[in-house]
């Protein structure tokens, strides 16, 4: 099981967040890039290479992400239309996400296993996320629908994710 912090930036002209392991060292970051149309982020290592490109498709009438990983799309997540309780798709994996989103926390599944599970974490300075990640090669792509979970459910409102 891995485990990661997610923190998103503070007082930021861009989509900015930090991920840290364990250990609080650094693992990954991931920033917006400035007057591009719709969100366009970058993750990257603690060396600055890019790993995963998250771009929004702005010819959408809903929300709808793409991740890439090594230049290649890996899926697209999109909000559907619902109007009580927030769902999404998420292409290419055939993945779901359960649990409630509006009560900061919930389970990223392939149907069967857990894939990850995210959980806010209370009183801390900014929004911060506990993201338990079941397989090391889910790392990458586990993180990024956790971003992009954030930057649709909240980011117009109040920058945090559930």
């Amino acid at each position: 099981m891995i485990e990661l912090f997610m923190k998103q930036k503070m007082f930021s002209f861009k989509d900015a967040f930090h991920i840290y392991d364990r250990d609080e060292q650094e693992t990954f970051k991931v920033e917006g890039r400035f007057f591009s149309l719709g969100d366009s982020l970058q993750m990257t290592d603690s060396s600055g290479k890019t790993l995963v490109s998250i771009e929004q498709k702005v010819m959408s009438v809903l929300p709808r992400y793409e991740i890439s990983i090594g230049g290649k799309t890996v899926c697209e997540v999109a909000k559907k239309l619902t109007f009580f309780k927030p769902k999404f798709e998420i292409s290419k994996l055939n993945w779901e996400i359960d649990g409630d989103l509006w009560k900061d926390e919930f389970q990223l599944t392939d149907g069967e296993n857990v894939r990850m599970s995210v959980s806010k974490k209370w009183l801390s300075w900014g929004d911060s996320y506990h993201l338990q990640i079941a397989n090391e090669e889910d790392v990458l792509i586990c993180t990024a629908i956790a971003i992009v979970l954030d930057m649709v459910l909240y980011d117009d409102e109040d920058n945090s994710i559930f």
